[in-house]
């Protein structure tokens, strides 16, 4: 689904933040964590272990820099960063910001349990706000 973000923007209801040649970034507009995106790579790359080339060579940067415009935009600490891939093998980072008494608890669980979805126009605030952010950047210099 990944290789083809298209359906992976029906189907998470996602938005694009910023993207370059290598990278895109999608929040997702849902949940209970507002700002909650994915970066991922936009040449197939399995997982975190298969990452090379131009990918490997940015990717520093760009964690760096997407993680802080999703920090500030939402207002939070810190912007957790979960990489998986059981299930979808095409490297994806999900990013969370996350503050003290938000719905994401770390570690085991992620979530807190019956946590309510934040309203949609939380979700579209922080996602406008981290695309005004990131306007611009370019990681390769």
């Amino acid at each position: 689904m990944l290789c083809r973000p298209e359906i992976a923007d029906a189907e998470f209801r996602r938005t694009r933040l910023w993207e370059d040649d290598l990278w895109r970034l999608s929040a997702v507009l849902q949940g209970p964590v507002p700002g909650f995106a994915h970066l991922e790579p936009k040449r197939h790359i399995p997982f975190v272990t298969d990452l090379d080339g131009p990918e490997a060579a940015t990717f520093g940067p760009v964690l760096a820099r997407v993680t802080a415009a999703l920090r500030d935009a939402a207002g939070a600490e810190k912007t957790y960063v979960y990489v998986f891939g059981d299930r979808v093998p095409h490297l994806h980072l999900n990013l969370a910001p996350h503050r003290d008494g938000d719905a994401l608890r770390g570690g085991p669980g992620l979530l807190e349990p019956g946590v309510e979805p934040a309203p949609a126009e939380t979700h579209e605030r922080v996602a406008a706000a981290a695309r005004d952010v990131l306007a611009g950047f370019d990681p390769s210099g």
